[in-house]
């Protein structure tokens, strides 16, 4: 009896509180909900140096696209050309957007740098998903600077998550990096093809047929 009652009474100062608020949100207009049309600033990309290298040469007037695409849907594209020797950069670049006010936000960052041929073949030189709207410096970190051989195969690789070190990070590319560098598949025609054994790319298993292979 006593635990009907208080439900009752439960129901009754919810239902008091939602017409106190609904009746607040029509006496004020629209300054009671201006706050989910404020907009924050997402972080999209740090700044990126890189080189961009075939056979251990540098390639220069080689044209470097950057793409960014947070949950909006939109993708934000920026390129830029390689110098003389090789050398690329992009700034940094955020916006501002009112999708993070959202009671229920899944916020990412989809980060691409590409290089497109005129085949219509793409070299992934960084490939990426970065959670939230914040700048993560292990990504920052990464994209200081872009070692990129053409020869290179695209790899699934890991590298180290400060806020949690049971769950790497995961990127993919064909640039390599001397530290904190972990690749765990050769990529084929969009798909993990090679397993790379203990980081060895001379240690390799077809993923679907587990044989030992040589590239």
């Amino acid at each position: 009896m006593k635990k009907s009652i208080t439900n009752k009474i439960t129901h009754i100062i919810l239902a008091f509180s939602a017409c106190v608020i609904i009746f607040t949100a029509i006496g004020q207009g629209d300054d009671m909900f201006s706050w989910f049309r404020k907009k924050k600033e997402v972080f999209l990309s740090p700044e990126v140096n890189g080189i961009v290298t075939e056979n251990g040469q540098p390639i220069a007037n080689l044209e470097i696209i950057r793409a960014l695409t947070y949950i909006d849907g939109v993708e934000r594209r920026d390129t830029v050309t390689t110098g003389k020797d090789g050398h690329f950069h992009f700034p940094k670049k955020t916006i501002f957007s009112s999708i993070p006010n959202k009671l229920i936000s899944e916020d990412r960052v989809h980060q691409k740098i590409v290089i497109e041929k005129d085949d219509q073949s793409i070299i992934g030189l960084w490939g990426t998903t970065q959670p939230g709207i914040y700048e993560i410096p292990e990504y920052t970190e990464k994209l200081k600077f872009l070692n990129c051989e053409l020869t290179n195969p695209l790899v699934r690789f890991e590298f180290k998550n400060n806020t949690n070190e049971h769950l790497n990070r995961i990127a993919t590319s064909i640039c390599r990096w001397e530290v904190d560098y972990i690749p765990t598949y050769i990529i084929e025609n969009g798909e993990a093809k090679y397993k790379i054994h203990d980081g060895n790319f001379k240690i390799l298993t077809d993923r679907f047929t587990g044989k030992r292979v040589e590239l």
